[in-house]
């Protein structure tokens, strides 16, 4: 085969697996993964190429050249290059995954990681147990250590023991081999929606919260058979109202009430229930408890919108303090 006669992806096979597993291992991390992909096709192509020809190629993406390579079985030794970052059975795997995403198209260029990290937790350990463990490997690796831990935890046994020894002797990942799995993970979970789910969860339980507690509670009970129970379980994780607090443990509702205007929560407790009313003025200090009780008991003319709008501000920054990580709601326990 003349070097004139060889495509791109070929030469490019040719060089690599001329110059020895070492060298390009090294240069490998530098390509993109349909690239990576093009020359594992390419070298299953690649006839007997003369020793001349090939020192030609080599001087062209190098300039020293180690002698003595001459007539190569490309295909076998791509593979060999490969496998000083995965197994056989892993690489077979990975190539045939990779080529039915590329069959598929491209994917929306979304932030893949930030995908994964507020997807549903089952939904990333049905995936980790269905690919090979340095895969999993390298995905846990990738993600928050928190979120890591909580994952490993729920692994099965053997299963995570494999994972967790591949983390331990792992080596840096060429970035052929991260876009790859980042394709394939964007296909996995943009049926899930991870963030679409969230965003339409949200917005359902925003609409939710505005409406009367009774009203809302019948529609998600008529949501019941109806809806996925993973989504429904989202929505009702969002749902919280003023009249909620009751539920928070006096802790919680310590840090909700913690610098809150004295005027808001004035508003908020005008015609609220009794025990409503304690369970807030119990988590202030006596002095601002005093003021307020003062004002409650003054029959404020206070419109009905003021307080509407008082405990939805109220109520709003439970929601906000809970996605922070800084209270915990009933529903989201």
């Amino acid at each position: 085969m003349k070097r004139y006669t060889l495509s791109k992806s070929q030469r490019a096979a040719a060089v690599l697996v001329a110059m020895g597993k070492p060298r390009a291992s090294a240069i490998l991390k530098f390509f993109k993964s349909d690239e990576l992909r093009a020359m594992i096709d390419a070298a299953h192509t690649l006839q007997t190429i003369p020793q001349p020809d090939l020192e030609e190629l080599v001087q062209e993406f190098e300039s020293e050249f180690a002698e003595g390579v001459g007539l190569i079985d490309s295909a076998d030794t791509m593979q060999t290059i490969l496998s000083e970052f995965m197994s056989e059975d892993e690489l077979t795997e990975f190539i045939k995954k990779k080529a039915e995403v590329s069959e598929q198209g491209d994917v929306d260029q979304v932030d893949v990681w930030a995908l994964i990290e507020k997807a549903d937790s089952d939904k990333i350990l049905e995936f980790l147990q269905e690919q090979p463990e340095q895969i999993a490997a390298i995905l846990l690796t990738k993600l928050p250590a928190k979120q890591t831990a909580t994952l490993i935890e729920q692994l099965d046994g053997e299963k995570r023991s494999q994972i967790l020894a591949r983390i331990m002797s792992s080596r840096p990942v060429p970035q052929a081999i991260l876009s790859a799995l980042e394709d394939q993970l964007k296909e996995a979970f943009k049926a899930d929606g991870g963030t679409g789910s969230k965003e339409v969860a949200s917005k359902m339980a925003e609409i939710l919260n505005e409406m009367s507690q009774e009203a809302s509670e019948q529609i998600v009970h008529d949501f019941e058979g109806k809806v996925d129970d993973q989504k429904l379980g989202l929505v009702k994780s969002l749902m919280f109202r003023f009249e909620d607090l009751t539920s928070l443990a006096p802790a919680e509702i310590v840090s909700l009430c913690d610098g809150l205007p004295t005027d808001l929560l004035t508003n908020a407790l005008t015609g609220a229930e009794p025990d409503l009313t304690e369970a807030l003025l119990s988590s202030i200090g006596a002095r601002t408890r005093r003021m307020i009780e003062s004002e409650l008991s003054s029959d404020l003319d206070v419109k009905p919108e003021t307080i509407r709008q008082a405990r939805k501000s109220i109520a709003s920054l439970a929601l906000k303090m809970a996605s922070e990580g800084k209270i915990q709601l009933p529903n989201a326990a």
